[in-house]
C-alpha cells in the first residue's frame, strides 16, 4: 500500500508512526434544484475544517467534493458529510484517522 496515495480503494497517509485512513468532505448545495440557501456556509466550514487539518496534520484530507444534491445538510448550518476512507482500508486506519479529525476540530472550533 501507497500511503499518502490517491487509491480509490485505500487512501491512506502516515502521520507519525501510524497509517490512517483519509478523509474526504462531501458539500451538499442546491445544484439539483431542492432549497438548500445556507450551502455556502458549509462550504466555509468545510474548508476550515481542511485547511487546519493541512496544518496540523498535511494529508489527512482528500480534496472537498462539492456536489448537487443537498444531502439533508439544508437542515441545519455547518452540516457536512464526512467520508472515512474507502473499501481498501482497515478498520483500524479508519479508527486511527478519527482521533486526528477529532483534535482538527477541537482546533476549529476555538
Amino acid at each position: 500500500m501507497l500511503f499518502g496515495s490517491n487509491s480509490a480503494y485505500a487512501p491512506s497517509v502516515k502521520i507519525g508512526d501510524e497509517v490512517v485512513a483519509q478523509l474526504m468532505i462531501v458539500v451538499g448545495t442546491n445544484g439539483g434544484g431542492l432549497s438548500h440557501d445556507n450551502w455556502q456556509t458549509n462550504l466555509k466550514f468545510a474548508i476550515k475544517i481542511v485547511e487546519k487539518a493541512n496544518e496540523m496534520y498535511p494529508g489527512l484530507f482528500r480534496p472537498i467534493i462539492v456536489r448537487n444534491s443537498r444531502y439533508n445538510q439544508n437542515l441545519a448550518d455547518c452540516a457536512l458529510i464526512v467520508e472515512v476512507g474507502a473499501t481498501g482500508n482497515t478498520l483500524e486506519q479508519s479508527t486511527g484517522s478519527m482521533k486526528y479529525f477529532a483534535e482538527v476540530l477541537e482546533e476549529v472550533m476555538k
